[in-house]
């Protein structure tokens, strides 16, 4: 991945954090602990999730809606 990387975990999840190097730009990489599942994020999406209003945040944390649907 070529940098550390870090656990965050609590009692509903548990991630790995590292940057992506590889590409063009850094990329935020994350890792699902459980599932091995994971997602590149870029900084214009990461600048969009800070400034986004957390009531939107909240809903989306809602699994039903992707994590445990037939499609995923």
């Amino acid at each position: 991945m070529g940098s550390s990387s870090f656990a965050i975990e609590n009692e509903f999840a548990s991630v790995t954090v590292s940057v992506d190097r590889r590409g063009n730009d850094d990329r935020l990489l994350i890792a699902d602990n459980k599932t091995g599942r994971r997602a590149y994020y870029d900084a214009l999406l990461l600048e969009a999730l800070a400034w986004l209003p957390e009531d939107f945040l909240v809903r989306i944390l809602d699994p039903a809606l992707h994590r445990w649907s037939a499609d995923s």
